[in-house]
């Protein structure tokens, strides 16, 4: 697990895209026009959602989001809605 301490503000999409396939903790700083989260400061990521789990419960979470930045479907699923 990695803990960040840094606060280098950053757009979501780049976070994602540095840790494939891991759940990343970060505080939001900025909403896009649809208010979902656009820039933030990633607080800790880790492959394994329980870690993750950890820290977010020993952290005040009113502006703060859990994201998974891999697929949420398995290849050869589909989804109905």
């Amino acid at each position: 697990m990695t803990k960040r301490a840094d606060n280098n503000v950053e757009l979501v999409s780049d976070m994602m895209s540095r840790y494939p396939d891991e759940w990343i903790f970060f505080e939001v700083i900025e909403y896009d026009q649809y208010e979902r989260p656009y820039k933030g400061i990633l607080r800790a990521h880790h492959p394994g959602r329980g870690k993750i789990h950890e820290i977010v419960m020993r952290t005040d979470r009113e502006h703060f989001a859990v994201w998974y930045t891999g697929k949420i479907v398995p290849e050869g699923c589909e989804v109905m809605l």
